[in-house]
């Protein structure tokens, strides 16, 4: 569709037609849907799809950081991608990821990571599956017997929150570094009906653990208690922030652990005796990554302190429609990539940013025919990402 043009959001209207496009395309309502974008748009980037005028589509850009390596590379989260019923497989999708991987570059962010309705769509425009997004569903019988040593504190302050993020989650690849705003857009706002809760968990005057839960009445006689964040950086946490989990017993025969909110292999199977029938795990939608600035992901991202190598790779891009000869330069947990080199190493922007990612190992990537190349220069690019776990904890 040639007539596409993308735009940024120009008021209260355009906003309100993004929202009726959002509802019908997430099944929310529209008043939802209208909420969520007011609150954003003064901390994040609206951008819209028009078509002689109309709004026909868009997405949301959230400024954000996301750890690899332990450090904070920085990101634009996408979220809200939509398009009308009406106007779908017109080319209005492909033009707006051709914008937003535009704009993103151009606002200084390394990475667009998103969760994806359809993977088919993304990868198109140079997206790659990481990881699904898991709910652990936990008898709450089983989480009745812990405790810890500590003290509940009832909405603790946002920063605190943000810090023991920081702190804690940049040991694994992949959760983001949140700005202390986060949770007034991702949390906040959200059905007026539901019950909603964050604790903090406080020893000797420090928050060491954090969790945020829902609860609903779906019908029957039964509560839903759904959790969306857990963290706990001590035992004591831990133990003590389950405990409060399991204290709906009465009311709630079950706990959900949403969208990852526990790590890929969560410490409770090392904590119930009978963790096999008493923990259903189910998977979602998935993770997807894309790198948006090469030399900026390579520079900004930690990598293993021991190598000390350089690798030439050749990555193609959907969306600039070619490709780029680089050096890739890993030294004493840093990285740079500079233009040229003979290519030994041949990929796709979705795979090398899997790859970089920690979630596809450059051997199997091969194997699956996503990257080319001679063996040892594979097994190589194997050593530079280090050996952390990844975990993606946020859902936007």
């Amino acid at each position: 569709m040639s007539d596409v043009i993308v735009t940024e959001s120009q008021g209260d209207s355009d906003l309100e037609q993004f929202a009726a496009v959002g509802a019908e395309s997430f099944g929310e309502s529209r008043e939802h849907s209208l909420r969520w974008l007011v609150t954003a748009r003064d901390k994040t980037t609206v951008r819209l799809a028009r078509v002689k005028g109309v709004v026909v589509g868009g997405y949301v850009l959230m400024p954000a950081g996301q750890f690899f390596g332990g450090r904070s590379v920085p990101a634009q989260c996408v979220a809200a991608v939509s398009v009308h019923p009406e106007a779908r497989r017109r080319g209005v999708a492909g033009t707006l990821m051709s914008d937003l991987v535009a704009l993103a570059h151009e606002q200084g962010a390394a990475l667009a990571p998103l969760h994806a309705a359809t993977t088919r769509l993304y990868r198109r425009s140079g997206w790659e599956v990481c990881d699904r997004s898991y709910a652990h569903v936990v008898q709450t019988r089983a989480l009745t017997g812990f405790s810890g040593d500590g003290r509940l504190v009832r909405d603790p302050d946002a920063a605190e929150v943000e810090g023991l993020r920081r702190s804690f989650l940049s040991r694994w690849d992949g959760p983001l570094d949140r700005p202390d705003w986060w949770l007034s857009l991702e949390w906040d706002i959200g059905d007026p009906d539901d019950q909603k809760l964050k604790y903090g968990w406080q020893e000797d005057g420090a928050i060491t653990g954090f969790v945020r839960y829902a609860q609903t009445r779906p019908g029957g006689p039964w509560m839903k208690v759904s959790v969306h964040e857990f963290i706990a950086s001590t035992t004591n946490a831990l133990r003590g922030l389950l405990g409060v989990l399991g204290s709906h017993d009465a009311q709630a025969p079950e706990v959900v652990f949403k969208q990852s909110s526990l790590p890929p292999i969560p410490e409770l199977l090392y904590m119930i005796p009978d963790a096999d029938k008493v923990i259903d795990t189910r998977a979602f939608m998935c993770w997807m990554q894309r790198i948006v600035n090469l030399r900026e992901a390579v520079q900004a991202r930690g990598w293993s302190a021991h190598a000390n190598t350089a690798i030439e790779v050749q990555v193609s891009d959907p969306v600039r429609e070619g490709q780029e000869r680089y050096v890739l330069e890993v030294s004493g947990g840093h990285g740079d990539l500079a233009r040229g080199g003979s290519g030994g190493v041949q990929c796709g922007i979705g795979a090398f940013s899997a790859w970089y990612s920690g979630t596809l190992r450059a051997r199997d990537a091969e194997r699956l025919e996503l990257f080319r190349g001679r063996a040892d220069d594979l097994a190589v690019m194997d050593t530079l990402i280090g050996d952390r776990d990844t975990w993606m904890p946020d859902y936007f």
